[in-house]
């Protein structure tokens, strides 16, 4: 399965922002949505691209 995600996007707080949308790699059905962030930054880091930043609580 694959999910598309719309994501904001911004460097920093002075820096103008933007959404993007990614489409992850293939996953897991029983996978929980950090499970699934963790495989979509794995995908962007391979990418060379900025993972997505989240706190795990």
């Amino acid at each position: 399965m694959k999910v598309s995600l719309k994501v904001w996007r911004q460097k920093n707080a002075n820096a103008p922002g933007e959404f993007k949308t990614y489409t992850s790699p293939e996953l897991n059905p029983n996978m929980s949505f950090l499970e699934m962030l963790d495989v979509l930054n794995e995908d962007l880091a391979n990418r060379g691209e900025e993972p997505i930043a989240f706190t795990r609580l």
